[in-house]
């Protein structure tokens, strides 16, 4: 009697941890929201990775970074303005990206980019795109955060969402010492 309880203890326990455990169905789930309002703002890059390697390297040459999303006049649209820490410098730049559905596409230095967003933490996006330029194709996942920071729980769930797609299980992610490039607009606002 007492090996059967603790075989039923064991299943239990078992069926509990595969049910916290989500598989890669559940990692990689679009996001989708009802209030697209909420995406709009600014973010801090926190980590990611690129994929084929070339594409990860040129991760370590980002020192930092945020993003904004900005509405436009055309509900399809919206314009994103980012400032990258690069190079010991600051590089600034701003692109429409057309929405479709759940995707959203746009160009960016030379290259063609289709992505949309994955289910992640609260406060954060993480966006999954692939990219054209001329014969060149890679894929990107940068996970943002509003303040700069994820739990480190969600930092384990990053690194499985990384297998799910398929990337490299490396990393490259914001150390939070160099500061954020200032914002243009709002010096001149």
């Amino acid at each position: 009697m007492g090996l059967l309880c603790a075989g039923f203890a064991l299943l239990a326990v078992t069926l509990l941890t595969a049910a916290s455990s989500p598989g890669c169905d559940e990692l990689v789930k679009p996001f989708s929201l009802e209030n697209p309002q909420m995406l709009l703002g600014k973010w801090i890059y926190v980590m990611g990775t690129g994929d084929p390697s070339s594409y990860h390297k040129a991760l370590d040459s980002l020192k930092s970074s945020w993003i904004e999303l900005v509405p436009t006049a055309d509900s399809q649209t919206i314009t994103l303005r980012w400032g990258d820490h690069c190079f010991g410098r600051c590089i600034y730049g701003e692109v429409n990206a057309t929405l479709s559905g759940l995707s959203a596409t746009f160009r960016k230095n030379l290259s063609d980019h289709k992505g949309h967003l994955l289910q992640t933490c609260s406060d954060c996006l993480l966006w999954t795109d692939a990219f054209r330029n001329q014969d060149f194709t890679g894929r990107n996942l940068l996970l943002f955060a509003r303040s700069g920071n994820v739990d480190p729980k969600d930092v384990e769930i990053f690194k499985k969402q990384l297998h799910c797609l398929n990337f490299p299980q490396n990393f490259h992610s914001y150390d939070g010492k160099i500061e954020l490039c200032p914002d243009e607009k709002e010096q001149t606002e």
